[in-house]
């Protein structure tokens, strides 16, 4: 029986303070709680805006546009190989919102205040061609703040990351120019709706950094206004920024552009040398080898370009056949000059034709041995020199007109290459 009642009491006891620190919490909320309006003008007009604003509902009649000012302020920019154009910016956004307005005389002279955007209702702006569409970088505009004006203007200058797709051309790397398109415009609304327009020039690129690889330049902005088939009645307005990059070419002009004039001079000096000497043939493979090298390190440098290859490849490639040319030229004309078999008729009548002409024996007659006399070849004492050496002397003769013909040819289709493939890019 005295358990129960020491049990009764511990109940009583626990039941007493418990009810107390009910009545005390009770007391904290009704009684704690500071009309803080009433005392400050900014609570009690944020209080009164936003009592029963809804941020989904387009502050205007809805006969009436709501319309968007925008500019562009690009601070940073990357450019992918694969076309992708990724522009760090800041973005000025400016409409007048009918349902925010006050008399500042009424809240202490107030003519604006910050508003986080998530109160407020903001324009659907998109980017219509965008490269990442996994990404909803539009919710970036949420994390900065808005001011609000006392006439019912809203300004909010959000930092956003636009990504676009390009249509790369790399035809002539390294001077190769892209032109890069950004199309912002409304995701849901019809111009009658929701306008866009620019801010002055829309655009503004003081706050610009240069990037180290492409010079960016602003073409071209302006507003479009489209009208589809499926909404004879309607209007879609968009923004389009056209945007040209250059890339500087200073270090693959070193790299690339110095070394295939070298190759240039290598290959004819090739065929200047006489095919005879061991000189040739030394140059006549390092000079293959080298042109091997380039188009390898090209083919790891140099962007994949479609059907079409860049012209700096296509270089390249005609050099190497040159270089090739001149590699098999060398090694047969070295065995032509050793030939000791009879002359075809065809052939020494053309050397003998070649010969007789002054050019000709400038070019060709340049061993101390043979002189012209009267209008012929002679051969000075040759009397006691064999027949076959005879032969070969005519071979090699024959062999140093091909060279000299060969060496022009050269120099020709270097020239032809060089019109086709460099100067072409002048023109478009």
């Amino acid at each position: 029986m005295r358990i129960l009642q020491i049990f009764g009491f511990f109940v009583i006891l626990w039941h007493g303070q418990f009810a107390f620190r009910m009545k005390e919490t009770e007391d904290i909320i009704t009684g704690g709680c500071k009309k803080l309006e009433n005392t400050t003008p900014l609570l009690r007009l944020k209080k009164y805006l936003f009592c029963d604003y809804d941020s989904t509902v387009r502050p205007n009649h809805h006969k009436v546009v709501t319309n968007i000012t925008l500019r562009l302020m690009p601070k940073m920019m990357e450019f992918t190989e694969d076309g992708v154009l990724t522009l760090h910016s800041w973005m000025s956004f400016f409409w007048t919102d009918t349902f925010l307005t006050w008399t500042p005389s009424n809240y202490n002279g107030l003519t604006y205040i910050h508003v986080q955007p998530f109160y407020l209702w903001m324009p659907d702006i998109y980017v219509y061609n965008s490269g990442d569409m996994t990404s909803n970088d539009y919710q970036t505009i949420f994390n900065t703040e808005c001011l609000v004006f006392n006439n019912g203007s809203v300004i909010c200058v959000p930092p956003i990351k636009i990504v676009s797709k390009c249509d790369p051309d790399y035809t002539y790397w390294p001077y190769d120019q892209h032109t890069c398109l950004i199309t912002l415009g409304s995701w849901s609304h019809i111009g009658e709706e929701m306008d866009v327009h620019l801010d002055g020039t829309g655009v503004d690129m003081n706050g610009y950094e240069n990037n180290t690889q492409w010079d960016m330049k602003l073409l071209n902005a302006k507003k479009i206004v489209k009208k589809y088939k499926c909404c004879p009645n309607d209007t879609f307005p968009r923004i389009d920024y056209t945007f040209l990059l250059t890339r500087h070419y200073s270090i693959h002009y070193r790299a690339y552009i110095a070394p295939a004039i070298a190759l240039i001079f290598l290959t004819l000096t090739v065929l200047w040398l006489d095919s005879r000497s061991v000189e040739r043939v030394a140059m006549a493979s390092i000079n293959f080898i080298c042109h091997l090298l380039c188009i390898f390190d090209l083919y790891w440098m140099v962007p994949f370009n479609g059907i079409n290859s860049p012209h700096i490849m296509l270089f390249y490639r005609d050099s190497l056949i040159l270089a090739t040319f001149a590699l098999i030229l060398t090694a047969l004309l070295r065995k032509l000059q050793n030939i000791s078999m009879e002359m075809p008729n065809w052939i020494s009548s053309t050397t003998t034709f070649i010969l007789s002409n002054k050019a000709g024996r400038f070019l060709v007659l340049n061993d101390e041995k043979s002189k012209i006399a009267d209008g012929g070849i002679v051969i000075e004492d040759n009397l006691n020199t064999p027949k076959s050496e005879m032969k070969k002397e005519s071979w090699r003769h024959f062999a140093t007109i091909i060279e000299w013909l060969s060496f022009f040819c050269v120099i020709l289709t270097y020239v032809i290459i060089l019109i086709t493939l460099v100067l072409s890019g002048v023109t478009n």
